[in-house]
């Protein structure tokens, strides 16, 4: 059995990931060694999250600004609408409540009556258009 290096181990996770874990699966012993060549120490996830957090005052200066020039404003409402987007698809594609849901709307086609109190098929197949 040949033991690799910590450095093998290393440049095998940065650039062939494949490899690693052919090797890992062979040798589930080296899953801990490689856990502990990557851990982060606590100095640098504290400097990893002053790094990547906003500035205490963000919101008040983004306000403020925003107050003072109204296209501001706006693209600030588009980016909001944007930003959720993906949050709200989410809850409609998993189970979430869309916007009709909520506020009990039942317009469309699918399952409305006809004139003459029966059932109205369109050429969808009853299918929203």
């Amino acid at each position: 059995m040949t033991a690799f290096s910590d450095a093998t181990l290393l440049g095998w996770l940065a650039t062939k990931p494949d490899r690693l874990e052919r090797h890992l699966d062979q040798h589930p012993e080296d899953i801990e060694r490689l856990e502990r060549l990557t851990a982060l120490d606590e100095q640098q996830v504290a400097a990893m999250a002053d790094t990547t957090s906003a500035p205490h005052d963000m919101a008040e200066r983004v306000i403020s600004r925003m107050k003072l020039d109204p296209q501001l404003k706006e693209a600030g409402s588009v980016f909001a609408d944007m930003f959720t987007l993906g949050f709200r698809t989410l809850q409609v594609v998993f189970g979430g409540q869309d916007d009709a849901d909520s506020t009990g709307d039942t317009t469309g086609t699918s399952g409305t009556s006809g004139a003459d109190g029966t059932d109205a098929t369109d050429e969808t197949g009853g299918r929203d258009r």
